[in-house]
Formats: C-alpha cells, structure tokens, sequence
C-alpha cells in the first residue's frame, strides 16, 4: 500500500450536454436544432488530461468546434501549445460526418482540467466551468477565438464540468 496521498485533481468528469434552443442560425429549423444530443468526459490526473465527444442529431457536415466555458471567456478545447491555422482545420475543431454524427474525438491536453487552463506569460489559470459545443456557419474555425456569436458561431450544446470524485472526496475531508 502507497503512502503517498492521492492527487487532488484527477479522475474523470462525465459531461451531460442540454441543446441551447435559441442559439441557432435563422437558416436552421429549429425542430432540427434541438435535436442534437452529445456526451462526453474531461479527464485529468497530474499536469495532463484529456477531452473527449460524441455527438449526433448535428448539422451534417457541419464545421463545429469545442470550447471550454472558463471564469475568463472561452477557450479552445485543446491543448495549449496548439497551432491554429483558423481555417476549419484547428486542433478544437470537430469531425461531423454526412450524417450529422460526430463519432469521436478526443485531445490530449497538456495541462490538468480541473486545475484550470495557464495563462501564457503568467502564473494565472482560467478555471474552466463547462464546455460547449459550437456551430460555426461560416465554415472555418476562426482560431482561438469562436467567431461572432449569434452570427457566425452558434452555440448548440453545453454542459457543466463537475469535479473528479477524487476531488470531491478530497474537498469533504
């Protein structure tokens, strides 16, 4: 048996998405839009973690992206050291196929989740809150920033971030 204690900040995080109803684009029904279902899991342990997603009931072939919901805006659902090309081709963008089914992605991230993104240049981190997945009419991913709300960037599904149970069980000691 290890005496060392257990990690505060590891474990995983099961995402249960809602459709954001009011978001979508004028072009788009919105029977169709509320359709939309998604699952995931936001993972960390140590300085690591990762995001994964399914989502299906999406716009086929759509160009989405995902996004952490942090106390500092939001941020891509990726690592941070990521290149971004803002061309539909960035590291958060996801995969929809003809049949509005995302299968799965998944990004190694180079920091722990629960503690919270870095912030370049300082000792700071963006607590991240939630994550949501986002419609991006214009086709391209538009960097590290989601583009213009409402205009060219809809957000569809959302869903708080819990903490890991190893957290929670830390928290009640």
């Amino acid at each position: 048996m290890s005496d060392k204690k257990p990690e505060i900040c590891q474990g995983c995080c099961q995402l249960e998405f809602t459709v954001l109803p009011a978001n979508k684009p004028p072009v788009i029904d919105a029977g169709f839009w509320v359709q939309a279902t998604a699952s995931g899991e936001v993972c960390g342990e140590g300085n690591c973690g990762s995001i994964s997603l399914s989502a299906e009931g999406l716009i086929p072939q759509g160009v989405y992206t995902a996004w952490f919901i942090t106390d500092r805006g939001l941020r891509p659902a990726a690592p941070t050291d990521a290149v971004y090309m803002a061309d539909g081709l960035d590291p958060n963008r996801l995969v929809v196929n003809s049949a509005g089914i995302l299968n799965y992605y998944i990004a190694p991230l180079n920091f722990n989740p629960f503690r919270g993104i870095p912030l370049p240049g300082t000792k700071a981190r963006a607590i991240i809150q939630g994550v949501v997945i986002g419609f991006n009419s214009n086709r391209l991913t538009n960097g590290t920033v989601p583009g213009e709300f409402n205009v060219n960037f809809f957000e569809q599904l959302t869903s708080d971030l819990c903490f890991s149970r190893t957290a929670t069980m830390e928290s009640k000691k």
